[in-house]
């Protein structure tokens, strides 16, 4: 399974170093601008503000009959928690650490559940419910499987109150959207420009990067990018532009607001394409559905046209499992690795590949890969058009589309391609990351769509570790991510949602400015040089490599995954 942890280190985090094509004169007040503040001995960075702390918190390391901890600050600010240690009491950092995050960090987006403890009974603690006493211990749940216990016994009452009291409010509290940490940080730090010759990521937020992968997958004869949803006229859930087929209407893609719409993903070098496509709204009234008929009828005919004179449709809403079932199976598979003590871990140690067979997240990535298995075979051995419907076209059909490209493309096998695919199908593509994250504390929606397509990789590149360029630890860091709110990359519902929260609106109303908001892809400002040789794959063997030796083997199992 994915490994959900945290690259960090045990000292304070350091503000990165950016590069930008300014003038000297820019330079100078741009390097103020970043600098990591301190206030009280805190390390802050731009836009950060302490909010609530608590001395002579003992952060606890729990064995089978003792307790060790070290001493130390505990500290809520308005975008994590953090322990700070006195000075010497934990000297060892990890060579693989993290700029932004620490060890001893937790982003407010990535606390799941506060407990508290009284007479060693835990008891959970849920936002509104106030404090009937003082909790002897506090233990953080995260959402990338750490457990952090702390001893309050030896902090004074007034803080102890306000540091629980602090947590609970930030981060299980609903909050609106432009109170995330992200607004502040974009706000307060100036936006650089990267300038590494290697950062080739499409974004594909241009029309030119679309047409650009029509050229390479040889697309361009048959399908056209469209730009009549540039100002979301069309929908606020499609992207301002997309590919079609080049003999649809575009009064077609008007009439139900995108939806019933063949929006294409990739075309294979034989010419059979992929598509994904949202469901029409269900209507009870006869002549709607009679007008939907004609309308899917006519969509149909346009994709049956010449080359492909077949189409396969694959209702993805029927075929695999729903939002729900997969939030259930997350939970169960989550509990196995959020263990309060050794003991607690030898009690469940006999028993946990059980637990984990009845927890149903292996099973859920094995009707995943299935799937894409039997839509590679239509794509490969009988070469016709494959669309993938779905009620919004964003969750599974982001998940199926993503892996089928995988293994066809050895493109989406290298990083850079890899992290183009995550632009393409699920940024752009209009995932709803905010929702299925539950980044605003509503739990409406939520469920780990993109950590299921995560580990779905994961198994993918240890069933063929010579075929990725990306490493395991490449995977962690990216799901790590997720909870680190400095990049807008996984906090938005849609482009649409984006666009509209990027506007700097002065007293009057009036559009002053707009956030330019940071790109999770340039790995530089959360990992230095010699970190950054852990995300790549030492094994990797380029594709034209490969076929070299392998020439021709291909089998039933690995069709899509040529090596």
């Amino acid at each position: 399974m994915l490994g959900l942890g945290s690259g960090g280190a045990a000292k304070s985090p350091k503000q990165p170093s950016f590069v930008s094509y300014l003038t000297p004169e820019e330079i100078d007040v741009k390097e103020k601008a970043e600098q990591a503040v301190k206030v009280d001995d805190v390390l802050l960075l731009p836009g950060e503000m302490l909010l609530c702390e608590a001395n002579n918190v003992f952060k606890i390391t729990q064995d089978e009959t003792s307790q060790r901890g070290v001493c130390g600050r505990l500290i809520c600010t308005n975008f994590k928690i953090t322990f700070i240690c006195e000075e010497g009491a934990e000297d060892n950092a990890p060579e693989f650490k993290n700029k932004i995050v620490g060890e001893n960090d937790i982003t407010l987006q990535c606390v799941d559940q506060l407990y508290a403890v009284y007479d060693d009974k835990k008891k959970v603690l849920i936002s509104g419910a106030p404090l009937k006493k003082y909790p002897e211990r506090l233990v953080i749940y995260c959402k990338d499987f750490r457990v952090f216990h702390f001893c309050l016994s030896y902090a004074k009452e007034d803080e102890v109150n306000r540091i629980v009291n602090g947590i609970i409010h930030h981060t299980l509290s609903p909050k609106r959207l432009k109170l995330i940490f992200l607004f502040s940080y974009t706000e307060s730090a100036p936006y650089y420009k990267a300038t590494s010759a290697k950062d080739t990521t499409a974004l594909f937020e241009k029309p030119k990067d679309w047409r650009m992968e029509l050229d390479r997958t040889k697309g361009n004869l048959f399908y056209k990018v469209l730009s009549i949803n540039e100002a979301y006229k069309v929908s606020e859930r499609l992207p301002p532009y997309f590919v079609v087929p080049a003999s649809l209407q575009e009064e077609s893609v008007y009439k139900f607001q995108g939806r019933g719409i063949p929006i294409w993903c990739w075309s294979a070098q034989h010419g059979a394409a992929l598509f994904k496509m949202a469901s029409l709204p269900k209507e009870v009234d006869d002549s709607s559905i009679q007008e939907q008929r004609a309308f899917l009828d006519s969509v149909e005919k346009t994709l049956h046209k010449p080359p492909y004179e077949e189409v396969r449709i694959e209702d993805l809403s029927v075929t695999l499992p729903s939002l729900s079932e997969i939030q259930v199976a997350y939970t169960r598979f989550r509990q196995l690795f959020l263990v309060d003590n050794s003991t607690d871990f030898w009690d469940t140690d006999s028993k946990w590949f059980s637990l984990l067979s009845t927890s149903n997240w292996l099973e859920i990535i094995r009707q995943c890969l299935k799937k894409s298995i039997e839509v590679i075979e239509y794509l490969e051995n009988q070469r016709i058009n494959v669309v993938l419907k779905e009620d919004t076209a964003s969750d599974f059909c982001c998940v199926i589309s993503s892996l089928v490209q995988i293994m066809m493309d050895p493109h989406y096998r290298t990083r850079h391609g890899f992290q183009s695919l995550i632009q393409k199908e699920w940024v752009v593509g209009g995932h709803s990351f905010l929702d299925r994250c539950n980044h605003l504390r509503n739990n409406d929606g939520e469920a780990p769509v993109f950590l299921l397509f995560l580990d779905c990789v994961w198994q993918l590149v240890h069933q063929y570790p010579l075929a990725f360029e990306f490493s395991e630890t490449y995977l962690t860091v990216l799901s790590d991510s997720i909870n680190i709110p400095i990049f807008s990359t996984f906090f938005f519902n849609s482009a649409y949602q984006k666009d509209a929260h990027k506007r700097v609106e002065d007293s009057s109303g009036r559009q002053s400015g707009s956030l330019s908001f940071y790109s999770v892809w340039d790995w530089s400002v959360q990992f230095d040089l010699k970190a950054l040789t852990l995300l790549s794959n030492p094994l990797y063997v380029e594709k034209s490599k490969q076929e070299k030796s392998r020439k021709g083997a291909r089998s039933k199992a690995s069709m899509g995954l040529v090596l």
